[in-house]
């Protein structure tokens, strides 16, 4: 995964275990009808825990255009949690026990 702020490119390292976890949590407790504050700052938050704290929350906020700030915060989340999902499709049917 990739972010550009402020013309500088940002690359992702493997996320680990726990933002799987992180990411799901963030959609579970998140309102995306109703956004507020908060939750937004947790989702920009949780993109510059997943690029290894490359940037801030402040980074995003100011160096990415309003367009762009949804939709790449729900493919990180996507992504994250996708890559996980096309593992457990690789075990055979009934094996899965999760």
């Amino acid at each position: 995964m990739e972010i550009i702020l402020n013309g500088k490119t940002y690359i992702a390292p493997a996320p680990k275990a726990r933002m799987v976890r992180k990411a799901i949590e963030l959609t579970e407790k998140t309102n995306f009808k109703e956004m507020k504050a908060a939750e937004f700052d947790n989702l920009v938050g949780f993109v510059a825990d997943l690029f290894g704290n490359q940037f801030t929350i402040d980074d995003v906020y100011d160096g990415l255009e309003a367009n762009k700030l949804l939709p790449i915060i729900l493919d990180c989340i996507n992504k994250v949690v996708g890559s996980v999902g096309a593992k457990l499709e690789q075990f055979p049917n009934g094996v899965r026990g999760v």
